[in-house]
């Protein structure tokens, strides 16, 4: 099983979120956040996420911190947590290591100049801790092949950003994979 979803939209912050192949039903839409860094997920489901460019205190490219309002315990004050944070395309989700615009095992380097841009887990990832990537070896690991878990394309296209990930591991954020990847990519 796999989660396919299409974001378009005339702008970013003007995007809608369907799910299912061929523009499904709209789920979701993003908007403007509190600042030009920011965006807000909206859930017809009534949740909502922020998505910042400022990971940890630092604007990097290509990356995403994603927070959710959760009640504090008081119930006086909402508290951001954070649920997903992409630093130049590497996320960790349940103690594994991912990489959105990956060229997995077993693919031809000739498809990744026209194919779609895959979502890739990195099995036997040498590190265990987002925060032993530095700069240096960021860049290393775009070479680093891993095995395909879903796949992007269609960015600027009339037909809009499809995203497809299989359920069996990215489930429980397939939606803010699929927004995050269109918001990387279409505001870089």
């Amino acid at each position: 099983m796999h989660s396919e979803y299409v974001i378009k939209g005339p702008k970013p912050w003007e995007a809608k979120v369907f799910l299912g192949k061929e523009g499904g039903k709209e789920i979701a839409e993003i908007k403007k956040g509190e600042d030009q860094k920011s965006f807000k997920l909206l859930a017809k489901d009534g949740s909502e996420w922020l998505f910042t460019k400022s990971v940890h205190g630092k604007f990097r490219p290509f990356s995403l911190t994603v927070l959710s309002k959760k009640q504090n315990r008081g119930g006086n004050k909402d508290v951001d947590i954070e649920v997903l944070t992409i630093i130049e395309h590497i996320f960790k989700h349940r103690d594994k290591f991912y990489m959105l615009t990956n060229h997995p095992e077993g693919k031809h380097w000739n498809e990744y100049l026209s194919g779609p841009r895959y979502i890739s887990r990195l099995d036997n990832f040498p590190y265990s801790d987002m925060q032993e990537l530095d700069y240096h070896i960021k860049h290393k690991l775009r070479r680093f092949r891993g095995v395909s878990v879903g796949e992007a394309s269609g960015l600027g296209t009339h037909e809009g950003h499809h995203v497809r990930i299989d359920d069996n591991e990215l489930e429980d954020i397939s939606l803010l994979i699929a927004t995050s990847s269109y918001l990387l990519y279409s505001t870089a």
